[in-house]
This record gives C-alpha cells, sequence and structure tokens, in this order.
C-alpha cells in the first residue's frame, strides 16, 4: 500500500495525490481517465482504480495516466498536455519532483452523433 508523502510539517495521502493529478488532466480538452473495470479485491476493500497510477519513492513520484481521448483531437498535442498539465499541478502543489508522467491511451470517445463523411 502506497504510504503518504510527508514533508516536515506536512502529510499527503495518496488520495491527494490522485486529486491533484485528476483535478489537472480536467483541464485538459479532449482527456478523460478510464478506470479500469473493478478487481474483486477493490469490491471488497472498497478501494477502486482511478485510472490513475502514482508510485512514489520518497520525494520522487511517477505518474501513469489511462486514457481516452475524444474522437478528432490530434492524440500527441493532448496526450504532451496531459503531461504538461499533471507534471506541473503536481510539482507546484506539493513540491515533489515529478520523474515521469506517462500517457496510455486506451479509447477513444465517438461523438453522439454520426460522423459525415463526404
Amino acid at each position: 500500500m502506497t504510504q503518504p508523502v510527508t514533508h516536515p510539517e506536512l502529510e499527503l495521502s495518496p488520495d491527494a495525490l490522485y486529486g491533484i493529478a485528476q483535478l489537472a488532466l480536467d483541464q485538459v480538452e479532449g482527456v478523460r481517465t478510464i478506470t479500469p473495470p473493478t478487481r474483486v479485491g477493490e469490491f471488497l476493500t472498497g478501494r477502486r482504480a482511478k485510472g490513475i497510477v502514482i508510485d512514489r519513492e520518497e520525494e520522487i513520484v511517477s505518474i501513469a495516466l489511462n486514457v481516452s481521448v475524444t474522437y478528432g483531437v490530434r492524440v500527441p498535442e493532448v496526450a504532451r498536455a496531459a503531461q504538461r498539465a499533471v507534471r506541473e499541478a503536481v510539482a507546484s502543489m506539493t513540491g515533489l519532483t515529478v520523474r515521469t508522467v506517462d500517457v496510455h491511451v486506451e479509447g477513444i470517445d465517438l461523438p453522439e452523433e454520426p460522423v459525415q463523411r463526404g
């Protein structure tokens, strides 16, 4: 289990890190996290994966984002924007060093109406 981030006068829970990353990602248009299917252990404990995985070693974090992008966006641009937003938010709000922010595009969100071809 992930331990809280500690500073001399600050303790930061893993849920707070997830929240910071999610709020930063919410500001990026054309991308959203994908919550993986519930596993038995998650169901029994009430803890769900959030589509965001944060690994921490002391004051250094590595973040993986499992996302879906909106059909028609430029995927490399949206992925870079997501990386930048999450990296900057986590670093500026926590003082931690962000080693990596990996973006795994696992789906495409199709528009509600059919795309007109012609």
